[in-house]
């Protein structure tokens, strides 16, 4: 990767949107750094998604896709994979704490499946200064942990990535994503990020938009001790995982536990085993097929989502952000950052890493001194495990060092629809930690 020409920023350098807002001494800044290498899974050919066609026409052409690339996922899985020699990009955003002061954690945050870092900070936050909370996501959460200083003193920095295939990394990657994906490819992505280009210590400056590697001296003790242990100038990270997630941040922590301190699973998509699953349509996969796409302008895109119920009912300032931040110019028309296709590839995976997690975590592969807390909605809305029960299992999994809240008044996307008060609980989850640590080391 050293080698290969270093892209540019998909999107320009923004300040945070909370920059006048003097409570809150938090830069932003946005990086890249390559994947990790080799890549597992194989390119494929992928199925056509519905153009400007009839009605008729279009339902057809989404469920042959659907029905395609589950066809594909079953060949991946009877078939094995054939790993490949392609360098890939990731996007992150890194909110650093401006004011110098010692000590705090070094925050993680993995969002769902079609919520990238831009789209949902942008929208997200002006609902939080207007005190609307019905479609947010993970800013007004970090404004509401954010605002107090006591939670300044608990968070040296944050890190918010795309996965490669979302958002800014998708428009870094376009052209390459020519595969399914498996919740292990971003898994081994966390982890390269953690162990090779998170910085040796923290800094209130700046970083280069590409990070470099650390010195290899550092990441063998990474890979050997974590940030455990002499020599270490991180303490081990805290890791907040929603939905999709979810299910990457605890398959990370399972493997390399020395890296993390804790565990936040916000609603996560874990789930108990379903041998059947890609054997009969995918509901989530066929509507993000049908997704439009692309618009001649942004005023007919605009126009679009006016004229929707969903988009319709919006405050138009709000609106007006997400047309800036969810789309970008293509040529002659104006397109998603994410691929419609990509965002049901993730839907495709669902019951791969959902699988593997819940397995993982009822065979207790989850390292006990990983403090756990579960943020589960107040209405249950899950789609891929309809038997009785199935939170209160879900959660007890792995029942050391672990706990959990009721998020009232909230469905599957708590973290856009009740921002502050997530921002608190993961206040509340920081302050249990920070007494936890502290009491190990009397």
């Amino acid at each position: 990767p050293g080698a290969l020409p270093k892209p540019n920023l998909p999107s320009t350098q923004r300040k945070p949107i909370w920059h006048a807002d003097k409570r809150i001494p938090y830069s932003l800044t946005t990086h890249i750094i390559p994947t990790a290498y080799l890549r597992e899974d194989s390119d494929v050919v992928l199925p056509d998604t519905p153009g400007n066609v009839s009605k008729e026409e279009r339902k057809e052409i989404v469920q042959k896709a659907e029905e395609r690339l589950r066809e594909i996922r079953r060949g991946y899985e009877d078939n094995g994979r054939k790993s490949q020699h392609k360098v890939l990009w990731l996007c992150l955003n890194r909110y650093a704490r401006t004011f110098k002061s010692t000590g705090g954690f070094t925050l993680f945050f993995a969002h769902a499946n079609g919520f990238h870092k831009e789209v949902r900070m942008i929208i997200s936050a002006a609902f939080s200064y207007n005190r609307r909370d019905w479609f947010a996501g993970w800013e007004p959460t970090l404004l509401s942990l954010l605002a107090s200083q006591e939670s300044q003193s608990l968070v040296q920095e944050i890190w918010v990535w795309d996965v490669f295939n979302q958002g800014d990394s998708a428009l870094l990657n376009k052209g390459n994503l020519n595969s399914l994906i498996h919740t292990r490819t971003s898994t081994r992505d966390l982890l390269s990020f953690l162990i090779y280009f998170l910085p040796s210590s923290f800094a209130s400056s700046s970083l280069p938009v590409h990070l470099p590697q650390v010195p290899k001296a550092e990441a063998q003790r990474r890979i050997r001790n974590g940030f455990f242990g002499h020599g270490s100038l991180r303490l081990p990270i805290c890791c907040f995982g929603h939905s999709f997630g979810g299910a990457i941040s605890t398959l990370a922590a399972i493997s390399h536990p020395s890296l993390f301190t804790s565990l936040c699973l916000i609603d996560p998509v874990i789930s108990h085993p379903t041998p059947q699953f890609y054997y009969s349509p995918i509901g989530l996969s066929l509507g993000a097929i049908s997704r439009r796409a692309s618009w001649i302008s942004r005023e007919e895109a605009r126009k679009g989502f006016m004229e929707s119920p969903f988009f319709g009912s919006w405050d138009p300032r709000v609106l007006e952000l997400y047309i800036e931040a969810a789309l970008y110019q293509d040529h002659d028309a104006v397109r998603l950052k994410t691929p419609p296709i990509q965002e049901a590839i993730t839907f495709n995976d669902a019951e791969t890493g959902a699988a593997e997690a819940w397995v993982r975590l009822w065979k207790k592969e989850l390292d006990p001194r990983i403090k756990l807390r579960w943020v589960m909605p107040g209405r249950t809305e899950w789609v891929l495990d309809p038997r009785p029960n199935f939170t209160q299992e879900r959660v007890w999994l792995r029942p050391e060092n672990c706990s959990n809240i009721r998020m009232e008044g909230s469905g599957h996307l708590v973290a856009q629809e009740k921002p502050e008060m997530l921002g608190k609980e993961i206040r509340n989850f920081l302050e249990d930690v920070s007494r936890s640590e502290a009491s190990a080391k009397l």
